[in-house]
């Protein structure tokens, strides 16, 4: 119990201390950063669509 603890509090802090560089961080800063993770995203989603679809033409 005592690890899962220390892993939450570390995981706790990881994401404050994130939240207070991105309120910190410049304006044009933030809105490149939502580019690059929006970009991510939709390459994630294409590439997931695309094996989907290799799946289920192999299933054909």
């Amino acid at each position: 119990m005592k690890k899962s603890t220390g892993f939450l509090l570390g995981i706790g802090a990881g994401v404050a201390a994130g939240a207070v560089a991105g309120m910190m961080a410049p304006q044009s800063s933030r809105r490149t950063v939502k580019r690059q993770v929006d970009q991510g995203i939709h390459k994630l989603g294409a590439a997931v669509d695309q094996a989907v679809d290799s799946v289920v033409q192999d299933m054909r």
